[in-house]
């Protein structure tokens, strides 16, 4: 009898053991989930990054370099259907100077197709080395009106650590694209959707 006691004790310490290893690899509230990617070429250079951050995540990714903000809605509306509960989204790099009017109904018609039931993280803009402060102003101010609305401030990230950003002053540098994602998973992990 004691040596069948002995082996349950020893069974339940390493099942706890084991659910403890299991909770500290998954995040810190021992969650995984599931997320979309829709952007630009920023998120293509941080896509593989993110995936060793969110490890057991599920990451359906619908990036193209180039990619304007009003291409990115037209590919959030198609998969509307279809968006994780998380939807991380890299818009504004590509688009012209003086259109940041536009650019705030375009991200109004993201909020919407999200919907309030999803959580939205969208990187601030940088371009040429510097913020793109119109740009970024307009989701200040869509995080500012919606609180499923959460920023990962890449601009506020290169300017504190200047070997994020590579040579061409848009993209990140390999060590940046790891911040990018680092600062990404760190959002995705807060979102009440997640």
């Amino acid at each position: 009898m004691r040596i069948l006691l002995a082996l349950l004790a020893v069974a339940a310490l390493a099942a706890g053991a084991y659910v403890l290893v299991l909770r500290d690899t998954v995040g810190p509230a021992g969650q995984v989930g599931s997320l979309t990617l829709v952007g630009d070429s920023l998120n293509v250079g941080t896509d593989p990054y993110l995936r060793d951050e969110l490890d057991g995540w599920t990451i359906d990714a619908h990036d193209r370099v180039g990619r304007q903000t009003w291409e990115g809605v037209e590919e959030l509306r198609r998969l509307r259907a279809s968006l994780a509960p998380v939807v991380v989204v890299s818009l504004g790099t590509n688009d012209g100077d003086g259109t940041e009017g536009a650019f705030r109904d375009y991200v109004a018609e993201a909020i919407g197709i999200v919907g309030p039931r999803r959580c939205l993280l969208w990187a601030t803009v940088v371009r040429a080395g510097a913020p793109r402060d119109g740009f970024n102003a307009v989701l200040e101010d869509a995080r500012a009106d919606h609180s499923n609305v959460r920023l990962v401030d890449w601009a506020s990230l290169v300017e504190r650590e200047p070997g994020t950003l590579a040579l061409d002053t848009v993209h990140g540098t390999p060590e940046g694209y790891a911040r990018r994602a680092e600062e990404t998973a760190t959002a995705v992990r807060r979102c009440p959707a997640a």
